[in-house]
């Protein structure tokens, strides 16, 4: 008996270079961010440069702070703002090479909005799984780690909803939930209880005024 071909769907390798030109871009992009980040939690910032409510990493093996913009030192500051405008720039240029895989992608116009779209609920994907993370007590190496590989899953997920098949659709977006809830289900299952998402509220305050009211350990 011969076996039947496995039918792709139309477009499928234009579908596949998408994905895999997103998820590299996010891989690499934001797992510098992230190396920066953690780089940075031992490193003190100057008194004149601190906003009010902020508490720097206090050394090796101490629990620190939420992470913030504010740890990061000028010059690493405007680095991380050049990576992050770098990955929808990126992410322009994947989305206008591989315009058939989506429905979003018709012309210029749709196109930058197709990259803003999965740059931002990326970037809002990949900060709950930072929050994840942090929350659930991943040592430096394997949040490092999770960046450089896992790190562009989100903005891969977010463009797998606007691809063509409807069927990819729902495959993405019961990836997302599954995902979402994982990351629940690990905070709730440590021996102090947490709500993640209350947490995600609270990284998100921390992140972008230097303090935070909660003890993230």
């Amino acid at each position: 008996m011969i076996a039947r071909r496995v039918r792709w769907p139309p477009g499928a390798r234009l579908m596949v270079r998408q994905l895999t030109g997103v998820w590299l871009c996010g891989s690499v992009l934001m797992g510098t961010v992230a190396w920066g980040f953690l780089s940075a939690q031992g490193i003190a910032v100057p008194a004149a440069a601190r906003p009010a409510g902020y508490v720097p990493c206090p050394g090796p093996g101490v629990p620190c702070a939420y992470p913030s913009f504010f740890q990061l030192l000028p010059l690493a500051r405007l680095a991380v703002l050049v990576l992050v405008a770098l990955l929808f720039v990126t992410l322009a240029i994947v989305g206008s090479r591989t315009a058939g895989a989506s429905w979003l992608t018709g012309d210029a116009r749709a196109r930058l909005l197709w990259a803003l779209i999965v740059g931002a609920a990326g970037l809002a994907g990949w900060s709950y799984a930072a929050v994840v993370t942090y929350a659930a007590g991943f040592g430096s190496a394997a949040k490092l780690i999770l960046a450089y590989t896992a790190g562009g899953l989100p903005f891969a997920l977010v463009a797998a909803l606007l691809l063509r098949p409807w069927r990819a659709n729902v495959v993405a977006g019961g990836m997302c939930a599954g995902l979402v809830a994982a990351g629940f289900l690990i905070v709730a299952g440590r021996p102090a209880p947490q709500n993640v998402f209350v947490l995600y509220a609270d990284y998100a305050r921390s992140f972008f005024t230097g303090g935070s009211s909660a003890v993230p350990f």
